[in-house]
């Protein structure tokens, strides 16, 4: 009898032992190269967070250790300054136009409406620090961000995102990628064959409109990690309508070749089509100043209801 009740022990023990064994492996498995540990769920732009602990005991970390954990070169963010956040405050600020917010003294959001500019450079956000517990959450941004939104510090014990004790941003100088359109638009005229009449133009909103009498044409810069929507806006020469469509772009790989597509709609309210299209992408510098009908992409003969642009990134003049 005690024989048997030895051997129901060591069976037992065993099977402890090769469950505490799974749990283990459980845990190496969310566990990355350097040992950091990644957590559920990514933020709005799809970036999951790294958690890291930092050198020191409070859990801070710094844009150096960012660097290294993602084998990046030494140098390769501009860190910004840790601030503190306290009852509901931060303590410090951000460099001018990059704007934060904070909800439920948890979820951090960050926007930029154009590059910041440090000492006459132009940059992005590289990485997030979002500090909370003893751990922070680092979200990085491969090609720099505008924007994004929902990120927390690390969870605590009860599973919930800790509070937020302190945010860094690391910045990385800016390549930004600018998008700019001019559109014609006709309305479909009734009669036995299919024809159309021009009735005016749209073109892309955002930054650098001038209400001044003219075209009334603006840029929006690309976000690699963001939701890329843009209004495309109904003018004249002496006002400027509203919107009555989107400009949608986005970018993706296909056989090791980077494209950049970007997708022209009509709202369903409005009875237009697209007439004669003409697309900018590149450099800001190189919008600048340029007339439209030089722009490198364009459709020109053909209505639609809808237009698809589809650009290798090797055609894009940065």
């Amino acid at each position: 009898m005690k024989k048997m009740m030895y051997l129901f022990a060591a069976l037992v023990m065993a099977a402890a032992l090769g469950s505490c064994q799974q749990d283990d492996n459980e845990i190496v498995l969310k566990k990355g190269d350097s040992g950091s540990e990644t957590v559920l769920p990514p933020s709005d732009a799809g970036i999951t967070p790294v958690v890291l602990e930092g050198a020191n005991n409070g859990g801070n970390v710094t844009c150096a250790e960012v660097a290294a954990e993602f084998d990046l070169e030494e140098g390769y963010f501009l860190c910004g300054d840790k601030v503190d956040y306290t009852d509901g405050m931060f303590a410090g600020e951000f460099p001018d136009g990059l704007n934060v917010e904070v909800k439920d003294g948890v979820y951090v959001s960050f926007s930029l409406d154009a590059p910041v500019i440090i000492e006459g450079v132009e940059y992005v956000v590289g990485a997030a620090i979002v500090k909370g517990g003893n751990s922070a959450n680092v979200y990085f941004y491969p090609g720099g961000s505008m924007g994004d939104k929902n990120l927390t510090a690390p969870l605590n014990r009860s599973g919930k995102p800790a509070g937020l004790s302190n945010l860094t941003f690391c910045l990385v100088k800016a390549n930004p990628l600018v998008i700019a359109l001019k559109t014609y638009l006709a309305v479909p005229v009734a009669g036995e064959q299919v024809s159309y009449k021009r009735i005016g133009w749209a073109v892309s909103g955002g930054l650098g409109v001038s209400t001044e009498y003219g075209l009334h044409m603006g840029y929006n810069y690309y976000d690699f990690n963001g939701n890329n929507e843009f209004d495309l806006v109904k003018a004249t020469l002496g006002a400027i309508e509203g919107p009555v469509g989107t400009i949608k772009a986005s970018d993706y790989w296909e056989e090791n070749e980077h494209f950049l597509e970007v997708v022209l709609e009509i709202d369903e309210a409005y009875n237009f089509v697209f007439d004669d299209t003409y697309l900018y992408v590149g450099s800001l510098a190189g919008y600048e100043g340029r007339w439209y009908k030089a722009f490198p992409w364009s459709v020109e003969g053909i209505f639609a209801g809808s237009r698809v642009f589809r650009i290798n990134f090797d055609e894009i003049t940065m």
